[in-house]
C-alpha cells in the first residue's frame, strides 16, 4: 500500500513539474521578444528608430540583423509595427519592422532614363520622394515595383542614387534607389547633361502655381513651374519681389524653373513652439506676405504668421496673394505664431 501511494505521489509530482515548466517557458519566450506599434518621429536616424507609441517614445536600435523588407520607409509620421528584443547592451533592438508599402504603378518611359544623386528631404512619403539635388529639389514618384534593394531603408537626410524616368502622369518615377556612398556625383540623362542659367528680375502679375512671370531688364520672361522646380527659397510669389531664377530649356520648348531664390526676404528664424497653443486658421493670403511672414485675412482680422525653415508646404507649394489657405500654427518663443504647415484651401 505504501509503495502504491509512493508511486502515485511520484507521478503526481512529475505532472505538477511538467505543468509548471509549460507555464514558465512560454512566459520566458514572450519576454525575450515583443511587438510594439507606433509612428516614426523626426529624431530617427539610420542607427536608431524613435517610435512614438501609446506608452511614450521608444528608442529602438537598428542593426545588420534587422529585417526591414516589410518597411523600407522610416519616415516621420509613418505607422510601423516592430518585433523587438533586449540586446546585450540593454537597448531595445528591432528584429523585424513592417509598415506601409508604396503606391500603384503607371506607364513609365524607361527608354529615357536619368540618374541623379541627392539627399532625401522632409515631405518624402511612401508615394513621393523629395530629393535635394545640385540644381534644386526633385519630386520623384515611388511605385510598387521601384527597386530599393540597394538601400536598406529610406530616412530623411540619407544620400541616395536614383535612376528615374518620366511617367504617363508627367511625374518622374523612381526605377531604382541605392545608397550613394560610392557614387561619383555626376548627373546625366540619356539626352545629355542638364545645364542651367540664371536671371534676376521682379515677380510680375499673372504668376500662378504653374507659371512664373519675371520682369527683367530685357522684358518679361515666362517660366514653367513644375514638380522638379526647387521653390524652397521662394515660397511667396508676390508681385514686386526680386528673385533670381535658374532655368533650363525643356523638351516642350518652354523655359522651366530649376530653382528660384527670393532676393527680397528670407525665412524667419526657427523658434521653440508651445505645443499647447496649436491652432488651425483659414483665410486669404494678403498683399504684405513675404518669405518670412504670411499675412492672412481671416473673419476675425489679419493675422501675421511667421514662416521658418521647418514650415511644411507639401500641400501648398507656393503662397499667392488672393488665394485661400489653411494654416496650422503654434506660438513661438519669439511671441509670434509660426506656421507648422500650410495647405491650399480651395
Amino acid at each position: 500500500m505504501r509503495k502504491k501511494l509512493s508511486c502515485l505521489m511520484s507521478v503526481l509530482l512529475m505532472v505538477i513539474s511538467v505543468l509548471a515548466c509549460a507555464s514558465v517557458v512560454p512566459a520566458m519566450t514572450l519576454a525575450a521578444e515583443m511587438t510594439v506599434s507606433g509612428t516614426v518621429t523626426d529624431s530617427t536616424t539610420q542607427d536608431v528608430l524613435y517610435l512614438n507609441t501609446s506608452g511614450g517614445t521608444m528608442q529602438i536600435k537598428l542593426d545588420s540583423n534587422t529585417d526591414t523588407s516589410g518597411a523600407k520607409f522610416l519616415l516621420p509620421g509613418n505607422t510601423l509595427t516592430c518585433s523587438i528584443y533586449t540586446g546585450n547592451d540593454e537597448y531595445w533592438h528591432a528584429s523585424k519592422i513592417t509598415g506601409s508599402s508604396s503606391s500603384g504603378k503607371v506607364t513609365v518611359d524607361s527608354s529615357n532614363k536619368a540618374t541623379v544623386k541627392g539627399t532625401i528631404a522632409k515631405g518624402t512619403s511612401e508615394e513621393l520622394l523629395y530629393l535635394v539635388v545640385q540644381n534644386g529639389t526633385m519630386q520623384i514618384k515611388l511605385d510598387s515595383d521601384t527597386d530599393i534593394s540597394g538601400c536598406k531603408y529610406l530616412i530623411i537626410g540619407r544620400t541616395v542614387n536614383v535612376v528615374c524616368a518620366r511617367g504617363s502622369d508627367a511625374y518622374m518615377h523612381a526605377l531604382t534607389i541605392t545608397d550613394a556612398s560610392n557614387y561619383s556625383g555626376t548627373v546625366s540623362t540619356s539626352s545629355g547633361t542638364v545645364s542651367t542659367t540664371g536671371v534676376t528680375g521682379t515677380i510680375d502679375k499673372g504668376t500662378t502655381t504653374s507659371l512664373l512671370r519675371l520682369s527683367t531688364s530685357a522684358g518679361t520672361m515666362e517660366f514653367v513651374l513644375d514638380l522638379a522646380s526647387d521653390i524652397s527659397q521662394c515660397r511667396a510669389l508676390v508681385p514686386g519681389q526680386s528673385a533670381t531664377v535658374s532655368f533650363y530649356r525643356g523638351d516642350d520648348a518652354w523655359n522651366h524653373v530649376s530653382k528660384i531664390v527670393n532676393n527680397s526676404s528670407s525665412v524667419s528664424d526657427v523658434a521653440n513652439l508651445d505645443q499647447g497653443s496649436k491652432a488651425t486658421v483659414s483665410g486669404t493670403i494678403a498683399n504684405n506676405t513675404n518669405e518670412s511672414m504670411v499675412y492672412l485675412d481671416t473673419n476675425g482680422g489679419t493675422m501675421q504668421i511667421r514662416i521658418d525653415s521647418s514650415t511644411g508646404f507639401t500641400k501648398c507649394p507656393v503662397l499667392l496673394v488672393g488665394k485661400n489657405a489653411k494654416i496650422v500654427c503654434m506660438r513661438g518663443s519669439d511671441e509670434y505664431f509660426h506656421a507648422v504647415s500650410v495647405e491650399a484651401d480651395y
